[in-house]
């Protein structure tokens, strides 16, 4: 005798499940930047006008046989002058506010120039002002011999 009684299944509601409510913790670094300091914002004021007026002082530095290249931001220049020793090259490069690199070099021959061009990034960037650096390079290079 076979005495085996079928399992029954009841089907239930869908059982949901309440998770506590959690709320986001805030850091502070999440939190809007704070409003500068009368000091703090008087000093970026004065840097953002003198870096307006950094752009005209290469211009006035710069003779009438001396060849100024810039970006279309200004953010680099480049100064270009021929001497008795090889091609002499001013690079600056600013930001808005903040810090400013200034490059002097003297390039004896071509050689030089075209090692010192293969590793500048300006090439990546503005590849217009890279390709007339490079011209007016070997021009003043081939003029000084």
């Amino acid at each position: 005798m076979n005495t085996f009684q079928t399992p029954v299944v009841m089907a239930s509601a869908p059982s949901v499940l309440s998770r506590p409510s959690v709320k986001r913790r805030i850091d502070p670094i999440d939190a809007p930047a704070r409003p500068l300091g009368a000091k703090r914002s008087a000093l970026v004021a004065k840097r953002s006008d003198s870096s307006v007026l950094a752009g005209s002082r290469n211009v006035a530095l710069a003779a009438p046989e001396d060849t100024l290249l810039a970006t279309g931001d200004g953010r680099v220049t480049i100064l270009l002058r021929a001497t008795n020793y090889g091609l002499l090259m001013e690079r600056t490069q600013h930001q808005g506010t903040g810090m400013r690199l200034v490059q002097m070099m003297v390039f004896g021959d071509v050689k030089s120039f075209d090692h010192w061009c293969a590793v500048e990034p300006l090439r990546f960037e503005d590849g217009l002002l890279f390709s007339k650096l490079v011209r007016e390079g070997h021009a003043a290079l081939a003029d000084h011999r």
